[in-house]
């Protein structure tokens, strides 16, 4: 065979192998090297919160519980609510795990592998005030919440009109409007998210009779492009929810819910058909 004619098959070789790697959607596994960059909240008691330079509640466990089980440890960071989508489409984070709420807005732009919890938005509010006990009640009352949450949202609904909601950077914030200054009558986000915050805060309550909104599913969250780790996190996920673990895990990090409804495990604990339905999706499996 002739030079050029050798030149000319390594060409063709070498366009072949680039028209292969660029006809590939799938990107090179975030479990290869072992260590995955997690986003978490470092300001929620009971699911994810930083004391001395330490994560803990119930996404981190959940978060170390899924990874192993993929051979694969988590390297924790935090990020603020707002941000839980940003980091992951622009690469900063490879999983988010941050009570982050499955929705079909969602689903368009990342991959969900969940939901691993589940809860309805609810109301806290200082352990004396009787004054709301019920969803009337909080007509013309201040309610405190922050920017990307599911609260947010829906409160910005007409049948909400008559509460006067406002936002504020972050929980921290709701929680000192709330407490110190007593400038909120209320907090609002998810119910699990509020009996957590009472764990750290005695002179807190979650008013059980008030739910609303749709109900929440919380899930591993990850850019759009790496599905069959998506899959793997879903299969990992179901087992753990199949398992005791589950149970144990939720109850040791978010003991006022299993002290507060008697129903807990039926009220949070996420139906294997529910992962099935919304994990690893463009939109929800009806």
């Amino acid at each position: 065979m002739s030079t050029t004619r050798t030149a000319s098959a390594a060409v063709l070789a070498f366009i072949a192998l680039v028209a292969t790697a660029c006809g590939s959607s799938e990107a090179p596994s975030l479990f290869a090297g072992g260590k995955v960059s997690v986003g978490a909240k470092n300001d929620q008691p009971g699911t994810g919160v930083v004391h001395t330079y330490k994560f803990s509640g119930f996404d981190i466990t959940v978060a170390q519980q899924i990874l192993k089980a993929v051979g694969a440890e988590p390297d924790f960071g935090i990020v603020p609510s707002e941000d839980r989508s940003a980091v992951l489409t622009e690469k900063k984070k490879d999983l988010v795990v941050a009570t982050f709420s499955i929705t079909v807005d969602r689903m368009k732009t990342l991959d969900f592998a969940g939901p691993y919890a589940s809860t309805y938005q609810g109301i806290m509010v200082r352990k004396n005030d009787k004054r709301i006990r019920k969803p009337e009640d909080l007509f013309g009352k201040r309610v405190c919440t922050w920017p990307g949450t599911t609260s947010a949202t829906t409160l910005e609904g007409p049948q909400y009109a008559r509460v006067a909601v406002y936002e504020r950077p972050d929980a921290s914030s709701c929680l000192t409007d709330l407490k110190v200054k007593k400038v909120a009558d209320a907090v609002s986000t998810d119910q699990m998210i509020l009996y957590g915050f009472t764990q750290e805060n005695p002179d807190l309550k979650v008013v059980p009779d008030i739910t609303y909104g749709a109900v929440n599913h919380y899930g591993i969250a990850m850019a759009k492009g790496h599905r069959e780790d998506c899959l793997r996190l879903r299969d990992a996920l179901r087992d753990y929810v199949n398992s005791n673990n589950w149970s144990h895990d939720f109850s040791t990090s978010l003991w006022a819910v299993t002290k507060a409804d008697p129903t807990w495990e039926t009220d949070y604990k996420p139906r294997a058909e529910t992962i099935d339905a919304l994990s690893c999706r463009d939109r929800p499996r009806t």
